[in-house]
């Protein structure tokens, strides 16, 4: 029982997980960052970007439904297409998703001295690096006692996130100006190569969904979880992407765009250039420090402890790597080996460095994911699956296409970093793991068994599916008509 996982998170854990993993710091710094170039043709990257991960969202809804375990894509490529490329993507994941906590601890120290600031504090002393240490090990024990805990308090801080948006929204709302969604041709926008750069960025506002299926040795009933919460999360990723893109672009004034494009806290900076301060810029920093910021740190200390744990557990990694508390049930090893590459990365200091590494190891991370889908149907036809992807298998075909093709335009030193990370991985595999592997277990023995709900239990799980999936498209159609309403 001691190298067991447990099973305690619901429909609503792996939402909040999923959803604080990609909402954070690409939005918030890098993604917004964009609208100081583009202006309001930004919602059609952002579309653009959720057309893009649909697909594969679905993939893994699939794949995750079949193999709940940990690891994720290491897992799916181990059996879809060999152990040296699922080597390549585990080792990929793993910096890119650390690499996404490190970037919000940083971005979290610059929200909060702004924060500061506009209290009254002078907080000039404070050094974001530092104050992204800290708060990097207070998640690092706050995982280290259990999964459970770490759960509940995801769903607090998603929470509390939307109760500050939401009430910041209406705050804000009679301050908008609609004619600043006006007066940019399409002729003033930067050239192609550029654009595709900026989609990039955008869509690794995306990136991250596979989060959900990362934690699937933890889920309850995941052949009916992991796949709803896939569906429901990336439409709540738009929603949220859309609306706070829509509220920068009607606050501030075209002359500012400079300002916000090369900021390191684009909302905050923005808002002060406008002239909002004082209370508004005060809740927008407490939701985005506090809510925005807790809620993807987690799950970027939670998902590549998993990714460890199943790596190490295969022999691809240090066997002690693999250890499981025998009294919180949580990888403690790896998650404690996750806190210190946490505080190598924050130790750079350089949020647009970290999210270019973390985008394009991501990316090729979910080429991989796609590949194996199309190997987990030939090699495993035999695997139930309870869920399947509408075309999966011109779906991985579609986007192994356009998420290469996006990422050819990415920035050069984070593609040749990736690359770097991909021929060390590759040298370890074959240097040290290669002979120390075991034979692939059967899917049973890998993933266990979950229960089937019984029909009362199954008729709340689909209400609480229901009432998500309202919201998730609700919240979606608005953001998509509030767009419209310059047009009236």
């Amino acid at each position: 029982m001691a190298q067991q996982l447990v099973r305690v998170l619901g429909l609503k854990e792996s939402i909040s997980m999923t959803i604080g993993a990609v909402v954070g710091v690409g939005l918030f710094t890098c993604g917004s960052s964009q609208v100081g170039i583009v202006g309001p043709w930004i919602i059609l990257l952002t579309i653009a970007g959720l057309l893009i991960s649909i697909w594969p969202c679905l993939i893994y809804g699939e794949m995750g439904a079949a193999m709940p375990c940990a690891g994720g894509t290491y897992s799916f490529a181990r059996r879809g297409i060999g152990r040296a490329v699922a080597n390549i993507a585990g080792w990929n994941y793993i910096i890119s998703s650390i690499a996404i906590g490190a970037g919000e601890s940083l971005a979290f120290g610059n929200y909060f001295a702004i924060l500061l600031q506009e209290l009254g504090i002078n907080g000039s002393w404070l050094d974001p690096r530092a104050a992204a240490i800290v708060l990097i090990l207070v998640f690092i024990v706050l995982n280290y006692f259990g999964i459970k805990q770490s759960g509940r308090a995801q769903t607090g801080f998603i929470f509390f996130f939307w109760a500050c948006a939401i009430s910041w929204f209406l705050y804000m709302i009679p301050k908008v100006h609609v004619e600043y969604f006006g007066g940019i041709a399409m002729d003033s926008l930067p050239p192609f190569r550029e654009m595709m750069y900026i989609l990039g960025l955008v869509w690794w506002c995306f990136t991250g969904f596979e989060t959900s299926v990362t934690m699937g040795g933890e889920t309850k009933y995941p052949q009916y979880t992991i796949p709803r919460a896939l569906k429901i999360s990336i439409f709540l990723v738009f929603a949220c992407n859309a609306l706070f893109q829509w509220f920068l672009v009607g606050l501030v004034p075209h002359e500012f765009y400079g300002t916000i494009a090369v900021a390191d806290a684009p909302y905050a900076e923005g808002l002060r250039a406008a002239g909002f301060v004082g209370f508004p810029l005060i809740l927008l920093c407490i939701g985005i420090s506090i809510g925005g910021d807790f809620s993807t740190i987690n799950p970027c200390v939670a998902a590549p402890a998993r990714y460890i744990y199943s790596m190490a557990e295969d022999n691809a990694l240090p066997k002690f790597f693999g250890k499981i508390h025998p009294k919180y049930k949580v990888p403690h090893v790896a998650t404690l080996l996750v806190g210190a590459v946490n505080v190598v990365l924050i130790l750079t200091g350089s949020i647009a460095y970290i999210a270019s590494v973390s985008l394009v190891s991501m990316a090729l991370c979910y080429v991989i994911g796609c590949f194996s889908y199309i190997g987990l149907k030939k090699r495993w036809p035999q695997i139930d699956r309870p869920y399947k992807a509408p075309l999966g298998t011109l779906g991985s075909v579609v986007s192994i296409i356009v998420i290469t093709f996006v990422i050819s335009f990415a920035d050069r030193s984070a593609i040749l970093t990736t690359a770097c990370i991909t021929v060390v991985s590759l040298f370890y595999w074959y240097l040290f793991s290669r002979k120390k592997a075991l034979p692939l277990p059967t899917i049973e023995e890998e993933v266990g068994t979950f229960k089937e709900p019984k029909e009362a239990k199954m008729k709340k799980l689909n209400r609480q599916y229901r009432i998500w999936t309202w919201i998730a498209v609700i919240s979606s159609v608005v953001a998509l008509l509030i767009y419209l309403i310059p047009l009236l």
